[in-house]
């Protein structure tokens, strides 16, 4: 049997979206893995670029409500049932995420640490911080009171972010969660979106299978 890889799908799509949309990616890892796409918790509104073309494909989903920090306890809750479907899937040689799935996923990451049965990877694709409710102000307490909470130390981390992404500082901030060693970061051409190109893609699986030692 293939070892398997959790993909976290973004906010307003689902599982057969996201599939898609990792296509050139997929291509490319499916010879050496399982990839495993679970769906998210609640429904919502489609995701940014999801209309018209993803039109019926409902039902759209996301991970967490994070509006603000006053969200925290949900948060905590949501995470808890995470890393219970991990569980019951797994196990996971690591996780790939985008957009809102990077922010789950490294938050997956983080408490798999914290109890001790680490994942080996995170990928993180236009990911963004904790909390994004409320003004400005409310938003950089959000996210760095997050980040006093500790960084995942022990995953290795390869952070894809797109140059034209109108969240491209929300990706920037969150390579800060993860600790210094062991953290790639690539910026691709392209906005918020899985990246088209190639290189990119046979890059991000050469890592995977480099720190999987395949």
């Amino acid at each position: 049997m293939k070892p398997k890889i959790l993909f976290l799908h973004g906010s307003g799509t689902n599982p057969l979206i996201f599939r898609i949309q990792s296509r050139n990616l997929l291509s490319l890892l499916s010879p050496h893995f399982e990839p495993v796409f679970l769906p998210g918790f609640h429904e919502c509104a489609p995701g940014p670029g999801v209309l018209p073309f993803f039109e019926g494909a409902e039902p759209y989903l996301k991970w967490l409500d994070d509006s603000s920090p006053s969200e925290e306890k949900v948060c905590w809750a949501e995470l808890d049932r995470l890393v219970a479907e991990v569980e019951k899937n797994g196990p996971f040689l690591g996780v790939v995420g985008f957009s809102q799935g990077a922010k789950a996923g490294m938050e997956l990451v983080r408490e798999l640490e914290r109890r001790g049965r680490e994942m080996r990877f995170w990928v993180g694709v236009c990911g963004t911080v904790p909390f994004q409710g409320g003004g400005d102000e409310v938003r950089e307490g959000g996210w760095k009171e997050s980040l006093g909470l500790g960084r995942a130390e022990r995953t290795e981390s390869f952070h894809l972010i797109g140059g034209e992404d109108p969240w491209r500082g929300e990706s920037e901030r969150l390579v800060g969660f993860f600790g210094e060693t062991g953290r790639r970061v690539r910026r691709f051409e392209g906005g918020h979106q899985m990246p088209l190109d190639k290189g990119v893609n046979r890059e991000v699986v050469e890592w995977i299978l480099g720190v999987c030692r395949m």
